[in-house]
């Protein structure tokens, strides 16, 4: 653990990592009971560290048929407490990765996110926003009838605050969306999920 510490890069941030802690990243999730910061659960460290390239390694058991049960009651852990509109940094960052929790904020909510990591990045930072894909949803839903893409679109529904998707986005909507607050998109990355989802890079121009 002392050494995935040391290995931290602060200047990229993975946003609410959940289950899925980034090795050479800085994680940061919401405060939540059963949400650990690294520093003291090293063992959920262990369980749950992974590299980009194998982004979710550690949970390679999921389709949709486990997903299809419902949300796991689960342990997460985090390098610091933060949020989509609080960033516990205090220096500028060069990259900010969000992996399906852009859609659980409102229009607002998103510019108003999207209007601090401005102010905090580098000239050319990057951020990476990974969402559903609803176009893809809907003509799957459309073909198979499966109730799973009606879950994918929705959120899983936890019992709690964060298990809903607000907005629903197809690339159109979503780079409308960034581009308005001074973010200029340009490229889409491979899709990493076995369901409809896509990830548009955008660099900040100021």
């Amino acid at each position: 653990l002392t050494h995935l510490l040391k290995s931290m890069v602060v200047n990229r941030l993975h946003l609410g990592n959940g289950a899925v802690y980034l090795a050479d990243y800085l994680n940061i999730d919401i405060p939540a009971a059963k949400t650990f910061l690294a520093a003291d659960r090293p063992d959920l460290v262990d369980r749950y560290v992974t590299t980009e390239d194998a982004y979710y390694a550690r949970h390679a058991d999921k389709t949709i048929e486990t997903l299809r049960i419902g949300p796991l009651d689960q342990e997460y852990v985090c390098d610091r407490y933060g949020s989509f509109h609080f960033l516990p940094i205090d220096q500028p960052v060069d990259e900010i990765l969000v992996r399906h929790g852009f859609e659980h904020m409102s229009a607002s909510e998103a510019r108003l996110a999207l209007d601090l990591w401005s102010q905090v990045m580098t000239p050319k930072g990057i951020v990476r926003i990974d969402v559903p894909d609803h176009e893809g949803t809907m003509a799957a839903y459309a073909s198979t009838h499966d109730s799973f893409y009606i879950r994918h679109l929705l959120g899983p529904r936890r019992g709690d605050d964060y298990g809903y998707h607000v907005l629903s986005y197809d690339r159109a909507g979503l780079i409308k969306l960034v581009e308005s607050c001074g973010f200029r998109c340009v490229d889409e990355e491979k899709n990493i999920h076995f369901f409809p989802a896509f990830c548009l890079r955008f660099r900040c121009d100021h």
